[in-house]
């Protein structure tokens, strides 16, 4: 059952990798939200399945290079960023 509604939406979640972040990943994706997933680790088997609305970012957010890079990318490709997690 979904609660929310989230279609139309944009999330950048840090730490999707595993644990807490994961699981923000998958409710936003649940709810109708394409999603930018940032982590250090792999892309986890659970956000499978989510190809259309999902661009999983592997990197480490204190290379600032690399956050320029991937938020620039996430506002462009998906017409802005409208939640961080």
């Amino acid at each position: 059952m979904v609660v929310f509604d989230f279609t139309g939406r944009h999330a950048v979640v840090a730490g999707a990798g595993g644990g807490m972040g994961e699981a923000i990943a998958l409710a936003l994706l649940d709810a109708g939200a394409s999603v930018t997933a940032i982590d250090v680790k792999t892309r986890p088997a659970s956000l499978a399945g989510y190809d259309d609305r999902l661009t999983f970012a592997k990197g480490d957010l204190t290379d600032a290079a690399f956050v320029e890079q991937i938020i620039g990318a996430a506002g462009r490709e998906r017409g802005g960023i409208d939640y961080l997690a």
